[in-house]
């Protein structure tokens, strides 16, 4: 496997929730090529965050775009997306009512992300055009 596929693996699967203190750190990586990635990617506003355990949470977006079609995914649903709990294991952003552009990833019959998934929703729309899988 090349080594930007490892990185984009490593970027977008943050699945792996420690409870050490250390801080988040996202490599960089330009929209398009984390788009090319990602199993799906959508925008939607943050309707709530439940609790799963110490570690993890559910967060509940209502889709309204989007860019890169997955199951489950259309404008108008709600989604749940498993993430870490806390922003320094990357958990995604939790201020409710507010919009967000999520890579995501399918793993173990879920949508997951976390916080080097989050891109400004015109960020998205960009990247989609490059790759032609806007919908």
């Amino acid at each position: 496997m090349r080594r930007p596929a490892i990185a984009a693996l490593v970027v977008l699967g943050a699945l792996v929730f420690t409870g050490s203190a250390q801080a988040c750190s996202c490599a960089r990586m330009k929209p398009a090529r984390a788009m090319r990635a990602a199993d799906a990617a959508i925008a939607g506003r943050l309707l709530r965050v439940i609790p799963r355990g110490r570690l993890k949470a559910d967060y509940r977006f209502r889709v309204q775009h989007v860019y890169k079609r997955g199951r489950g995914l259309r404008r108008g649903r709600v989604v749940s997306v498993r993430s870490a709990r806390q922003s320094s294991a990357c958990g995604l952003p939790r201020r409710v009512g507010r919009r967000y552009g999520l890579l995501l990833r399918r793993y173990k019959g879920r949508w997951t992300s976390g916080l080097c998934g989050v891109l400004k929703p015109r960020q998205l729309g960009s990247a989609a055009r490059s790759y032609n899988c806007a919908s």
